[in-house]
């Protein structure tokens, strides 16, 4: 990975639609505003893009940590705008600060996100061992 300049940036800007408002897979369709759940995937793929022009060839990432504070409401049709901040770099975990904004320029939450810096071969190797575990754990015995 190559350095990451103290304090970089990246932002990641969104129109909340229907489908990210709350709507639990149990308990069905609770709150008409932008879920808790997909801020914090938001702020996963904020951190993501501020990590991805610092890999180097051979390398990618895999999100480890995601805390999320959800501290205000936006409704569908408002721009949610994320803001990913470099907060650390300690070996091969990067941590972004984050923080999301309405088009109302509300602070909706905040939070942070920390991703794993790995060589692709490690991660696809992973996966496909999970692959591999859970068809056979599929198979008839």
């Amino acid at each position: 990975m190559r350095p990451i300049p103290e304090n970089h940036s990246e932002t990641l800007t969104i129109t909340v639609t229907d489908d990210m408002t709350v709507n639990f897979t149990e308990l069905g369709p609770l709150h008409p505003v932008y879920s808790t759940y997909t801020l914090a995937k938001h702020f996963e793929e904020a951190g993501r893009k501020l990590l991805l022009p610092f890999l180097e060839p051979g390398e990618d990432s895999i999100g480890i940590q995601v805390e999320t504070f959800h501290t205000g409401s936006a409704l569908p049709g408002m721009e949610v705008t994320v803001t990913a901040t470099l907060q650390e770099v300690s070996g091969r975990r990067v941590v972004c600060a984050l923080r999301a904004v309405s088009s109302l320029g509300d602070e909706i939450g905040h939070g942070t996100a920390s991703q794993l810096v790995l060589p692709e071969e490690k991660i696809r190797a992973g996966f496909e061992a999970l692959r591999e575990r859970f068809a056979a754990s599929r198979q008839p015995s």
